[in-house]
């Protein structure tokens, strides 16, 4: 059986980046999508930059669902780390697909669309 994923989804699907829970998050971000059954939450911390500007100083993540949510999640945290906060809105399923050399299958494409959904709400959650 062919591998439906590109490369770099595969190797996200088997060494997740980021993965688990952080405990003393400043945002955390969760979308429980009925439709697809995948249950997908962010976690950030920030530290302050040299401008003072928030910097995601760590960013995690739990799925529950396929392997592209796993794929999605583990790329969306990579993105998060190290930029400014107010910066990740601009990170959007389309950012997430192509961080991924646009390796998922068309059926998966919602979980970048999820990944980025659940970043959002952790940045808004962050910022109260």
């Amino acid at each position: 059986m062919p591998n439906v994923y590109g490369p770099l989804v595969a190797d996200h699907i088997g060494n997740p980046r980021n993965l688990g829970k952080l405990d003393d998050a400043d945002g955390v971000g969760q979308v429980d999508d009925d439709a697809s059954e995948t249950l997908l939450t962010v976690y950030l911390r920030l530290t302050v930059g040299v401008d003072a500007r928030p910097i995601v100083a760590e960013a995690r993540f739990r799925a529950l669902g396929c392997s592209g949510c796993i794929a999605t999640g583990s790329i969306a945290t990579e993105l998060a780390q190290g930029r400014p906060l107010d910066e990740l809105l601009a990170v959007d399923g389309d950012a997430i697909s192509r961080a991924l050399d646009d390796g998922l299958p068309e059926e998966q494409r919602y979980c970048a669309d999820l990944a980025a959904l659940a970043l959002h709400r952790a940045v808004e959650a962050a910022r109260r």
